[in-house]
């Protein structure tokens, strides 16, 4: 299957790339969250690379063109956990089939070909001048991509929108704006985070803070004791606040987490209650850029200032 790939690549170009993705997938600009009104909302983002990951599963792993680490182990971390059966069924109490498109109920589904870094129109046009090997990457995903949602929804289109929204938000400072106003609207700020932003805030929140540390390696096998543990506590704060912010950076288990907790919450918790989740990824590394990814460590730019490691 990679030689197959490969063989392909030469003969993608930006016209054929981005029309395959446009058959395959509408990805609109996030909306104005400000905008929304008095709502429970989510924004979720999977990293493209599960899609990859899905895509090169039952081929031999082939770490150079997955772009992935540790390739060989993912089948114990996705599929024999069972992370990728609840992932589907967290997709399933949030997607809504409307004719031929796929539509989500009360969340924002982030998605991109690339890291995040760049808005989706931006990486497709950009297609051309990508290295050989970044061009792999987003024919993979895109395929991936593609594919994963069509055994979800067949015949359906899924309507996504642009996965570039943290980091994007941070260089223009409308990241600070959407959570500014979220914070304004909730009782507390609760992180679910990887050790290295233990302490997380914030910044100019006068609310509650706090952080709950998931594992970071081990997260997609250990998914079941992290939801119970993880889940209870919001949902016990989202009961005795009534309005919760969660920002989280934990994988693929973030978008599952979040499209859980709002399904839960609606079942769950009164009709006033209001959840606002924000899975801002590789965005929050910017508060300890020397123990985040390379992200942080060679692109990180804009709001700077936006989170912080307490010292208390």
């Amino acid at each position: 299957m990679a030689a197959e790939l490969a063989a392909i690549a030469p003969r993608v170009t930006v016209e054929s790339l981005t029309a395959f993705a446009a058959a395959s997938f509408s990805v609109a600009a996030p909306p104005d969250f400000t905008a929304l009104g008095d709502v429970d909302l989510g924004y979720v983002k999977i990293n493209h690379g599960l899609w990859e990951h899905i895509y090169w599963m039952f081929a031999p792993p082939d770490p150079e063109r997955m772009r992935v680490t540790e390739s060989a182990r993912f089948r114990d971390r996705y599929v024999e956990s069972g992370f990728l059966d609840f992932l589907v069924t967290a997709i399933g109490r949030v997607a809504r089939p409307e004719g031929e498109r796929l539509r989500f109920q009360g969340l924002h589904f982030g998605v991109s070909l690339d890291n995040g870094t760049h808005p989706h129109g931006d990486v497709l046009a950009g297609f051309a001048g990508r290295p050989p090997r970044q061009q792999l990457v987003m024919i993979g995903a895109a395929i991936g991509m593609a594919a994963w949602w069509q055994t979800l929804a067949p015949g359906c289109r899924p309507d996504f929108c642009d996965g570039s929204f943290p980091k994007q938000g941070l260089a223009t400072g409308g990241l600070r704006t959407t959570l500014a106003w979220a914070a304004a609207r909730s009782e507390r700020v609760l992180f679910v985070v990887p050790p290295h932003l233990a302490g997380i805030r914030l910044a100019d929140v006068a609310i509650p803070q706090e952080t709950l540390i998931v594992p970071p390696k081990t997260i997609h096998e250990s998914w079941a004791p992290c939801l119970d543990a993880t889940a209870r506590h919001v949902l016990g704060r989202l009961a005795a606040d009534g309005r919760l912010l969660v920002i989280t950076q934990s994988a693929v288990f973030s978008a599952a987490l979040g499209m859980f907790l709002l399904d839960a919450r609606r079942r769950l918790l009164p009709a006033d209650a209001r959840l606002r989740f924000f899975d801002l990824g590789q965005a929050l590394d910017v508060a300890a850029p020397a123990d985040g990814g390379l992200w942080a460590k060679q692109h990180a730019r804009g709001d700077l200032g936006l989170f912080f490691l307490s010292e208390a």
